[in-house]
């Protein structure tokens, strides 16, 4: 069977509603016609062209639109790893906080700004308020004297985290043009998170066969937009010599920067989660509190049934078959409304 009458039977197959009269094609039911009063169908293959034509003019149109390789597709996508902060009823591992610091201070600090982050935030989570005025210390930060003069001093935690460039320009001169982004927000700023910098940070690779060599100051990393990143490998076994005695594996090394900075991202997700906790738990206890006093307190009044008393002379209002009276229970407000009406007529009842 030839394609056009493959796409006529499938069309033909397709609906069975004819079109409205007058139309520019005839109904589908009329597109077969018996031959010869046989079982055997003969196709008008005019009406079956004109069905190739239009899957011929949709599959143009779509590869028009979509008919391109992106190279999103050809990148490799970060796996997915278990991050024990991300948890509803986890919190953040301070240590690993404090690691993550010492990461940042000594591998990217030299090219990255914290611009939205102050040294104050990290009292009593990664370091003492002792050793943060220690390290704001080390830093001059411009300032005026009380003449208006242009100075600076000495770093304090109340000040945001240093700036390794004084502008953008410096930045993009000391990188080969390449602007090293504020990574504050970098957690939330990047789609995958925690999963997606940690494969960016471990996955730099050489350059394969057949792959266009990188321009000056850059390296490979099938995990970045475009292969081609501006930064090169930071991370190393043993770049880092951790102070509480971890060994510094460069999967360790990763892990730890981006708990910082994950930490950086939502300072407050700790107190955040036990607010919601406190919450949850006060909502069960009052929820405990109101099923108890409604089986308890006011049970009585869901299952209380109430009684009428018959009046005294009830049974004179009813007649001897049984049918209560017209005026039944309300004989005596009639008769006094009579009396009311009887008076002001001035015809004595």
């Amino acid at each position: 069977m030839t394609l056009v009458s493959q796409c006529t039977r499938l069309i033909t197959r397709a609906t069975s509603r004819p079109f409205a009269s007058g139309s520019f094609l005839p109904s589908l039911q009329s597109w077969s016609k018996n031959k010869n009063s046989g079982s055997e169908q003969e196709f008008n293959y005019r009406y079956g062209a004109i069905g190739l034509l239009g899957a011929v003019v949709c599959s143009v149109g779509a590869s028009l639109v979509d008919g391109q390789i992106s190279a999103d597709e050809l990148e490799l996508h970060h796996g997915h790893m278990h991050w024990e902060h991300k948890e509803w009823n986890k919190s953040y591992d301070h240590a690993a906080l404090r690691r993550g610091f010492q990461v940042y201070k000594e591998v990217c600090q030299a090219c990255h700004s914290m611009n939205y982050m102050y040294w104050r935030v990290h009292t009593d989570v990664t370091h003492t308020k002792e050793e943060l005025k220690a390290m704001a210390a080390e830093y001059m930060y411009p300032a005026t004297d009380d003449d208006g003069n242009a100075i600076e001093r000495p770093g304090d935690i109340q000040d945001f985290m240093p700036n390794p460039y004084p502008n953008s320009i410096k930045a993009r001169l000391a990188n080969n043009g390449a602007e090293p982004p504020d990574i504050t927000l970098i957690n939330v700023a990047r789609e995958g998170g925690e999963d997606y910098l940690f494969s960016l940070l471990t996955g730099y690779e050489d350059v394969p066969a057949g792959q266009a060599p990188p321009a000056e100051g850059q390296a490979y990393n099938p995990y970045f937009h475009g292969y081609y990143i501006g930064m090169a490998q930071q991370l190393y076994n043993e770049s880092v010599d951790y102070e509480d005695g971890t060994i510094p594996y460069q999967s360790q090394i990763a892990k730890d920067v981006i708990q910082y900075l994950a930490w950086t991202a939502h300072p407050y997700m700790d107190e955040t989660k036990m607010y919601g906790m406190k919450v949850m738990a006060s909502m069960m206890a009052l929820a405990g509190g109101t099923y108890f006093l409604m089986r308890t307190r006011r049970s009585h009044l869901r299952l209380r049934q109430i009684n009428y008393v018959a009046a005294e002379n009830h049974n004179n209002l009813i007649a001897k078959d049984g049918v209560v009276n017209n005026v039944s229970k309300y004989k005596q407000v009639d008769s006094t409304f009579e009396k009311m009406a009887a008076q002001s007529k001035g015809v004595p009842k």
